[in-house]
């Protein structure tokens, strides 16, 4: 483009100066608009789906916990004649887990087991109660991002109350059947204690999803391992629980 000239009274030629402009896309505020906006849809994308994974973690527990208070009716396949143990239609049929899998429950069964351990520097370990739940057959993804196939879950509920600040390693629990199943903990829908204080008392719930299961008294028993770690020490105390369900099988 020729630039502008004017003749000045001296009868000399002038060039004549235009302000620059520059493009949209060179100006540092056009970027730093582009860069607040992104972080913004960033963090409304991280929230939306934390707030997923907690209603589906609530939707998970609450079906979980709802059984060990029911006390409908049972039918002749899988009624008890322990009065430790309640078995009954699910009220909500359908649970959600962690990953988006759907659940279709189909029958479960709270056993109360009555089982304590205060072994350990002081502290107490109860067992609330274990739920033994029959399914539909599903797919989920466990916790090593394996589709693994299941066709029912068993759930604990404890309570632990630390004699010494310690690390509960209860996230990486192994359950066994009295039918030879060895099941690992489903941590992503699982309440697990973790790091606890002396003199704090904490609730957990471990969730087993079942490979091989057609009825909620298929057990007579299960076994429980986890670790706990003092603050103080180096050494591991395992908890190695045998609890008997006692359910009659038909």
């Amino acid at each position: 483009m020729p630039k502008k000239t004017i003749k000045g009274e001296d009868g000399k030629t002038y060039v004549v100066k235009t302000p620059s402009t520059k493009k949209w896309y060179k100006r540092w505020y056009t970027w730093t608009g582009v860069i607040v906006f992104m972080i913004c849809v960033t963090g409304g994308i991280i929230a939306y789906h934390s707030h997923q994974e907690a209603e589906q973690a609530s939707n998970v527990q609450a079906v979980y916990t709802s059984s060990s208070s029911s006390d409908s009716g049972s039918d002749d396949e899988d009624s008890s004649s322990d009065t430790n143990s309640t078995d009954s239609e699910s009220d909500d049929p359908t649970l959600t887990l962690s990953d988006g899998t759907d659940v279709n429950v189909k029958k479960q069964q709270a056993f109360n087991p009555k089982y304590g351990d205060t072994s350990f520097r002081g502290s107490d370990l109860e067992v609330v109660d274990v739920t033994v739940a029959t399914t539909e057959s599903f797919t989920y993804t466990d916790d090593d991002d394996n589709e693994t196939d299941a066709e029912g879950y068993i759930v604990v509920r404890y309570t632990y109350t630390a004699g010494t600040d310690s690390t509960m390693f209860d996230d990486q629990a192994v359950l066994n059947t009295s039918d030879g199943q060895q099941i690992d903990v489903d941590s992503q829908d699982s309440t697990d204690i973790d790091e606890i204080n002396s003199g704090a008392t904490k609730k957990g719930t471990l969730v087993f999803m079942v490979p091989n299961i057609s009825k909620t008294n298929q057990f007579s028993s299960i076994r429980l391992k986890f670790d706990v770690n003092p603050d103080d020490s180096s050494d591991f105390h395992t908890y190695d629980m045998t609890m008997q369900l006692k359910a009659q099988n038909s």
